[in-house]
């Protein structure tokens, strides 16, 4: 996942680099699933993540919810990870609950689908055979 700032950055040092075209360059879904037959799910999936975050913040603490997630995965010290998801996930919530203190809801809300998406990152490794 990628924010504004890196892919700042990025063009950036392509443009120093003399990289040529950059302004006519699209990455497609094809180019990194060439053989994928699900590709409208795959592709609706990797989109409803990718724009789920409304600031810096919120797409920082859910990149560490997503990364810290010990499930599908062999750990010796599963308990460790669960707990450093945890924190992540409960910063995230005091953030959400912060940010949306004159409509608590709207804060329950979007940290209940903040998390569904670690769900759908699961999903995500299932479709494409990793």
């Amino acid at each position: 996942l990628l924010g504004v700032r890196e892919v700042q950055k990025l063009d950036s040092k392509l443009r120093s680099l003399n990289v040529t075209d950059l302004d006519n360059l699209h990455l497609t879904f094809d180019m990194f699933f060439p053989n994928h037959q699900q590709k409208e799910t795959l592709g609706d999936l990797v989109v409803r993540i990718g724009s789920w975050a409304k600031d810096e913040v919120e797409h920082t603490l859910l990149s560490l919810v997503i990364l810290f997630c010990p499930d599908m995965l062999d750990l010796t010290q599963r308990r460790k990870v669960e707990n450093i998801q945890l924190k992540f996930a409960t910063l995230l919530q005091k953030h959400l609950k912060n940010k949306h203190k004159d409509d608590p809801e709207v804060g329950r809300s979007r940290f209940t689908s903040g998390m569904l998406l670690v769900s759908k990152c699961k999903e995500i490794s299932l479709v494409s055979g990793n």
